[in-house]
């Protein structure tokens, strides 16, 4: 995706998984295990057409605590995590790795130097609270969906992806596994005929 500033910040991409209720996690947790939309996700946020650059990954401090010790930080990507706690600290002396007290704060991180020139496309990935804030906001310019057919009990819900501003791009056939049906759906944000069309990130 090309990533234009608005106001000083990057545009970014959305990867989340959600249920048809827009559901996307019960007790802190995902209730799936699906290989297919992990291997999906690590080819999208890891994927560059720059060999020499990598992209960023947005993440609240909750999703970053979550990730296994011996998988954090994401490796070959950029791991931004959002806080508001002077207290908080990785855990880890990875140089990729860096720290905003807000939304806003990273995408202006990621338009100045050395980031705006170095980190291809910038993703959010969660978790509830940073994906409600993010997922129809004007500086979003596509959403990578996983939409699972199944019915899942959840108790962690984002807003529906407004039709308004995004229309679907491309999806994938059905698969099943673990006994979940799903798909993989990109929507990309409606913008006027006469504007040039912003190029995807493929994974």
């Amino acid at each position: 995706m090309a990533l234009f500033p608005i106001l000083g910040r990057r545009s970014y991409e959305v990867v989340v998984a959600a249920t048809k209720t827009m559901g996307i996690g019960k007790d802190g947790k995902l209730p799936w295990r699906l290989p297919s939309d992990l291997k999906f996700f690590k080819n999208l946020t890891m994927t560059t057409s720059d060999p020499a650059k990598k992209n960023a990954v947005i993440m609240g401090r909750k999703t970053w605590e979550s990730i296994p010790l011996q998988h954090r930080p994401l490796p070959g990507r950029l791991n931004v995590i959002l806080t508001r706690s002077e207290s908080f600290h990785t855990g880890t002396m990875e140089k990729n790795v860096l720290i905003a007290g807000s939304m806003i704060s990273a995408l202006k991180l990621l338009a100045s130097s050395p980031y705006r020139l170095s980190i291809e496309n910038v993703f959010v990935i969660g978790g509830g609270q940073i994906l409600r804030e993010s997922l129809n906001a004007r500086e979003c310019d596509a959403i990578h969906l996983t939409e699972i057919e199944t019915d899942i009990d959840c108790d962690t819900f984002i807003p529906a992806i407004d039709v308004t501003q995004f229309q679907p791009w491309c999806s994938s056939l059905p698969i099943v596994e673990n006994g979940i049906r799903y798909c993989f759906t990109t929507y990309v944000r409606v913008r006027d005929s006469t504007a040039e069309a912003p190029a995807i990130s493929k994974g």
